[in-house]
């Protein structure tokens, strides 16, 4: 979204509005056209920047509330243990398998698999591929 090229764009339609007004009878035809294209070119830009800022403003609104409701619940249902974050019961003890540490920092909250073929590193992140070699369980 380029809000001074739109707003640079609606200064310039309005200019060649002001000439428009100014004109008096004796301006030829072509040049009364030719303002008249300019501006519905200008305009035409205007609208078509204007519907992408929209659509950006959307999109903006959609990731602050997806990262609100990951706030709340990580503030109400998560607990930090021995280097993890887990689900937490109402008393705060963690409980079940740890999320994955790189997918939480990219804003996700994905729990660990663990894998008895991988020897050395068994945990690891169903979505990012992520491995973890230690990580503490809770029974749920």
């Amino acid at each position: 979204m380029d809000i001074p090229t739109t707003l640079s764009s609606i200064a310039t339609a309005v200019g060649i509005l002001k000439q428009l007004n100014e004109f008096d009878a004796k301006v030829d035809e072509a040049s009364f056209k030719m303002k008249i294209a300019d501006i519905s070119s200008l305009l035409a830009d205007t609208k078509l920047r204007l519907i992408d800022a929209a659509e950006e403003l959307r999109e903006k609104d959609t990731e602050i509330k997806n990262l609100k409701q990951l706030l709340a619940f990580k503030a109400e249902h998560t607990v930090r243990a021995r280097g993890f974050t887990y689900e937490c019961d109402e008393g705060g003890t963690p409980k079940g398998v740890p999320f994955c540490p790189a997918c939480e920092a990219n804003g996700t909250m994905i729990k660990l698999v663990h894998y008895t073929t991988d020897r050395g590193m068994p945990w690891k992140c169903p979505k990012c591929k992520a491995d973890y070699q230690i990580v503490s369980t809770y029974s749920e």
